[in-house]
């Protein structure tokens, strides 16, 4: 998936004003008569599984006398998208055993004028057909727009340039060589814009993501719909797009993977009422990315955390923060990583092997990170002590929004096994025992999505990996690769750690200041592909 930095108000939603007498009504101020939108309202989803763009137009489109159609190649969507935002005409795309659906909607909307863009072989029953030119030229002289400049863009942002066009008045987006599917005669008929399909204070929202089909973007654009794009195809991805469902009376997503529109009712409400993350949102990723100081308070042995007091911990990690942002288009977020129960080469009094301390112990460490707008992870070495039971004893922290888990198998014994004898090993099922927990834990206490790091730094930490269950959308699952040594055997350790792995698990990295020849700089690290979503420091 691509990320790019579209700012805190990177969201895209629609709303209606649905107990207005004037929502969802064209303003036609323009030369030709424009769109006229259907009326819309609830949660409402348009997926263009076909990428043809023809459910968005149904959704939004009452009528539109004019309609673009775009061959599927990235150079005629690009033109296509330019072209149509110019006009503020909708626009479909012609896909391989499309032509009965698109000749379907054209007589719906009453197309009088369709202008092809590119090699399109399709015809409708009724009304001219123009084709577009290759030379920018000739095509301003034909649509009449003028075009802002030519901008030559990557094929896979013709989504994300589009929703930043200006109905009316766009750029024309380049993208490779344009081939034309035909000359438009002599003497057709120039176009003319039309006027957006509604007045500016009642257009709606319309929610895009990477993917999202071009047609259906740039018919919400042209519409003159206030469309973002975000990060990923859910309300709560981020601060901007909890902003803009806020007061939202309808909200239109497009394209596929918003589940239903009863999912995307539930996500919208949940935008509004749940605590927000540290940078936003209630879903921890692609939102945002962490930078964390490991260690425990207990002692300076164990990590970076125990080398000084929680507040100046917190602005070591703000200084790395700073160091990682300008290799990160999503906001990096500080966080601890606090080792709560720490594996012992004794047995204890409870014969465990693990020393526990008491949860008020870290309450300091917790409340400093909190304040400084970050995210804290308690840390479990269990020993021979079961993990759920293990992460129980820290219930009241991890009630907390900003609180997360992390499980390290490393430390994980078998009866007869000795801590730093071998390495340990943690089960699927056992995994699985705590994911449902703090699942059902955030889900009753109505907090956001948790965090659930996995340490691994060989594959025999985790036995059956396979069937690690990540299915409980309460909770993001994060496998952390935490081998050190050489530059080489940090990356082989990361790519072999990939093999197999489940696409719904986010990787994580550790940068040791001791244990690394050298240690990675940030940039370095954010260099890694894929760039981790959690770095961490010991």
């Amino acid at each position: 998936m691509r990320h790019f930095n579209r700012g805190v108000g990177a969201a895209v939603l629609s709303f209606c004003l649905v107990a207005s007498t004037v929502a969802c009504t064209s303003g036609t101020d323009e030369d030709g008569p424009g769109i006229t939108a259907a009326q819309v309202d609830g949660a409402r989803i348009a997926v263009d599984a076909d990428s043809s763009g023809v459910e968005t137009t149904r959704l939004l489109v009452e009528t539109a006398p004019v309609v673009v159609v775009a061959a599927p190649d990235e150079a005629a969507q690009a033109r296509a998208a330019s072209v149509a935002v110019g006009l503020r005409a909708p626009m479909l795309t012609a896909v391989a055993g499309g032509d009965d659906a698109l000749a379907s909607e054209l007589e719906r909307m009453g197309a009088e004028r369709v202008l092809r863009v590119g090699e399109v072989t399709f015809t409708p029953d009724d009304g001219e057909v123009v084709d577009a030119p290759e030379g920018r030229t000739e095509l301003e002289e034909l649509t009449g727009i003028t075009f802002e400049s030519e901008q030559e863009i990557p094929g896979d942002r013709v989504d994300d340039v589009t929703v930043h066009q200006a109905p009316g008045s766009p750029s024309l987006m380049v993208v490779g060589e344009f081939t034309a599917g035909g000359e438009p005669a002599s003497d057709v008929e120039v176009f003319s814009a039309g006027g957006p399909a509604w007045l500016a204070e009642e257009a709606p929202r319309v929610l895009v993501y990477d993917r999202t089909p071009v047609a259906a973007v740039a018919t919400a654009v042209s519409s003159g719909a206030a469309v973002s794009h975000l990060r990923a195809p859910d309300p709560r991805v981020d601060g901007g797009s909890v902003e803009a469902v806020m007061d939202a009376d309808t909200v239109i997503a497009l394209g596929p993977g918003w589940g239903t529109e009863d999912e995307l009712a539930d996500r919208v409400e949940k935008a509004r009422s749940v605590p927000q993350l540290p940078g936003g949102g209630q879903l921890l990723f692609p939102g945002r990315r962490f930078v964390a100081a490991y260690g425990s308070p207990i002692s300076p042995a164990l990590g970076i955390l125990g080398e000084q007091g929680p507040e100046e911990s917190a602005e070591r990690v703000r200084q790395l923060v700073e160091e990682y942002q300008p290799y990160s288009p999503e906001p990096v977020i500080p966080a601890f990583e606090i080792i709560a129960t720490v594996a012992s080469t004794s047995p204890g009094a409870d014969g465990n092997y693990t020393n526990e301390w008491a949860p008020e112990e870290f309450e300091p460490l917790i409340d400093a990170i909190t304040e400084a707008g970050g995210y804290a992870v308690i840390d479990l070495q269990p020993g021979m002590a079961d993990l759920l039971d293990q992460a129980r004893l820290f219930e009241e922290l991890l009630r907390r929004p900003n609180v997360g888990l992390a499980l390290d198998p490393e430390w994980k014994l078998e009866p007869g096994q000795r801590p730093g004898a071998q390495i340990g090993s943690a089960s699927a099922e056992e995994i699985n025992r705590v994911t449902h927990w703090l699942a059902d834990l955030t889900r009753d206490t109505g907090g956001p999505q948790k965090l659930l790091i996995l340490h691994q730094f060989s594959l025999a930490m985790i036995t059956d990996r396979e069937d690690i269950d990540t299915s409980r959308p309460e909770v993001a699952i994060s496998l952390h690769a935490d081998g050190h040594g050489t530059p080489e055997m940090k990356l082989e350790t990361w790519e072999v750690l990939q093999q197999g792995l489940s696409p719904d698990i986010w990787m994580a990295w550790k940068n040791f200041y001791d244990e690394d020849t050298p240690t990675f700089t940030a940039e370095q690290t954010m260099a890694v592909e894929p760039r981790p979503w959690f770095v961490s420091y010991q």
